[in-house]
């Protein structure tokens, strides 16, 4: 896989408003001077000889660690981790990047491996297997990058966790039989059979530990005092805020200011790849539908409903959808179903000629989120139908089609079959396709750690026709005059002081808050209203397993004795100030799923005995020589 991961994979980490995407880099917070600390700020009753670790080759291990720079929370928890580290006698080379995180989260096969003899090759981040292929940047642990555990459908968490995943940069080889597991999971008839089967995934999860789990966090969020939110912003689930965002009162008028730190990355949708872009084009362009804090379809273009057996579901578009234009003006017309059943066969790959139709390997529309779909027919100039691999229930829920864009047909004719033709098109780069299908319309965008993306409140919205009557679902009366702003603006800074300045200083109505303004703005509130939000989204210390990893981290026993010294709590509670709780598995303590007696419990309630254990675990192991020193 080439380095250029911007011209050639487009793999940037992904996550959406909608919370339907895999990865997001995880953003800002922080306090000062507290590495080195065990358990609440003191490691006083820590009280161990000194240590070396030594490897194989008599060179004493040290291992490199990757994290954003200028992220103050990253940087002292890059500090924590190098101080704990020390028990097990490692030196850590700490190396913060100034660059996306995400842009070292991919492989790449060995100079001398050729990628046609491997075993498999997935693309994505995922060169292949780990003894032929390396990490795009040398780094043995990678912090940043937080994953969907998909609380309401677990079973889609084996794009982390099967050797032959897209998502799996780090190399990870299962010993148990994962892809069984998982299959055990989707099809197992009760919800009790589905426990056990995850259990045993997220058991093996933390015995063989891919990846460190880290923490389970809340996102805070500074709104302007006068800007109005929902109730159910809070919580785990999507409601389109185009009828709750307002100013002072629910009338037409006004800008709104998003100021963040991070920039726009991708336009083409189908393989946009973070949340930070999606927030942006969730205003130009709605999506299919979203799941709601009740977990229930909430229609947007479309409704979604089970035939009767669950394998096949029938999807019934709006009837007033209408593309915007080409770049020379042309209406591309109205949306239909024939649209959707072009870009699910031909871009996301489930025609079995799909890849005969551009100039690159795969599809451009990662086609390995679709392979749970068999077929797609269009039933009706507004109706097609997906026939499932196996019957489903929980379908809709699942990241599939819910928060799906779609592109007119047209378009991707037009410009196939050159692939990176269609991606730097105009259509696509300036939105001019989006038509009545978004609540604001794209005006400009500057790119760069100061870029900004605005766009006007689009007169056509298609909701605004469907508060009376719908073919599809009658909107609330609110829907009539939405959006209610007549500008809305990203505002990109890259320095969090500068940020929390302005913030402070009323240029802003909305911006994620760092940990330590938290209560300074939960104290202003005359003036800023903070809200704090449920997340799915779990954060790793990645353990690179490939050629160009540690032996550190590609031995399970290495990775075991991290795992027990690196000090969770003081990450949380400490550097975090309490604003998240450590993780255990790759689930939320707050999902149903959750299931404690599962997994075995690391870096929480550190002692001596655990340090200990650490050490005598390595020794165990031939290839490492602990030395007291």
């Amino acid at each position: 896989m080439p380095t250029d991961l911007t011209s050639n994979t487009r793999a940037k980490l992904r996550a959406t408003s909608s919370r339907r995407r895999v990865l997001q880099t995880m953003g800002v917070g922080a306090a000062a001077g507290l590495a080195g600390c065990f358990g609440g700020g003191s490691d006083d009753d820590i009280d161990v000889p000194d240590v070396e670790l030594y490897g194989p080759d008599g060179d004493r291990i040290e291992l490199t660690m990757f994290f954003e720079q200028g992220n103050d929370t990253h940087q002292d928890i890059a500090s924590q981790i190098e101080s704990d580290l020390e028990y097990i006698g490692v030196e850590l080379d700490r190396q913060g990047k100034t660059q996306l995180i995400g842009d070292h989260f991919s492989s790449e096969p060995l100079p001398d491996e050729d990628p046609d003899d491997f075993e498999y090759s997935p693309g994505l981040f995922n060169a292949g297997p780990p003894d032929r292929t390396r990490t795009v940047s040398d780094w043995d642990l990678l912090y940043g990058i937080a994953a969907n555990s998909y609380p309401r459908t677990p079973g889609n968490t084996d794009t982390f966790w099967l050797k032959d995943s897209g998502t799996n940069a780090y190399g990870y080889v299962p010993e148990v039989d994962m892809a069984g597991l998982y299959a055990n999971f989707r099809n197992a008839e009760t919800q009790a059979k589905k426990q056990q089967f995850l259990n045993q995934i997220m058991g093996a999860l933390t015995d063989e530990l891919p990846a460190n789990f880290i923490s389970q966090s809340l996102r805070f969020w500074g709104f302007d005092e006068s800007i109005n939110t929902e109730d159910e912003f809070n919580l785990y689930g999507d409601v389109p805020d185009h009828i709750n965002r307002y100013r002072d009162e629910q009338t037409v008028g006004g800008d709104y200011t998003w100021l963040t730190s991070n920039q726009f990355n991708e336009a083409y949708l189908p393989e946009q790849e973070d949340n930070n872009s999606s927030y942006r084009t969730d205003l130009v362009s709605d999506v299919s539908y979203t799941i709601d804090t009740n977990d229930e379809v909430y229609p947007l273009f479309m409704d979604i409903e089970d035939s009767g057996d669950g394998a096949v579901w029938v999807c019934t578009l709006r009837d007033n959808l209408e593309f915007g234009t080409d770049a020379d003006g042309n209406d591309y017309g109205q949306m239909t179903a024939a649209d959707w059943v072009y870009q699910i066969e031909y871009i996301h790959g489930v025609a079995d000629d799909a890849s005969d139709v551009w100039n690159e390997e795969l599809p451009p529309g990662q086609p390995g989120e679709w392979t749970d779909i068999e077929n797609v027919e269009r039933t009706g100039t507004l109706e097609f139908q997906l026939e499932l691999v196996e019957p489903d229930p929980l379908f809709p829920l699942r990241p599939v089609i819910w928060g799906e864009y779609c592109y007119p047909m047209e378009l991707y004719e037009q410009y196939a079959p050159d692939a990176e033709a269609l991606r730097q098109s105009t259509e696509v780069q300036e939105f001019t396709w989006t038509g009545n299908l978004g609540a604001y319309t794209f005006e400009d965008r500057t790119a760069g750690q100061s870029g900004s993306f605005t766009t006007v409140r689009n007169d056509d919205y298609y909701l605004r026709d469907h508060t009376d009557d719908s073919n599809v679902r009658v909107m609330d009366d609110a829907w009539a005059d939405a959006p209610y702003f007549d500008r809305f603006r990203f505002d990109t800074v890259s320095e969090q002081p500068t940020r929390v300045e302005r913030f402070r200083n009323g240029e802003a109505d909305r911006m994620e808050l760092p940990s330590e303004n938290i209560q300074e703005f939960e104290e202003a509130v005359d003036e800023i209203r903070v809200e704090d939000q449920q997340d799915p989204y779990i954060s790793f210390l990645f353990f690179n397993q490939r050629a160009n990893g540690s032996i550190l981290t590609r031995e399970r026993d290495g990775r075991e004795a991290i795992a027990r010294v690196v000090d969770k709590e003081t990450i949380t509670q400490d550097i975090q100030r309490g604003r998240a709780d450590p993780a255990v598995t790759f689930q939320p303590t707050w999902s149903d799923w959750y299931d404690e007696s599962a997994v075995t419990v690391y870096g929480i309630d550190i002692t001596e005995d655990d340090i200990i254990e650490a050490r005598d675990v390595l020794r165990d192991n031939d290839n490492f020589t602990v030395e007291e020193v």
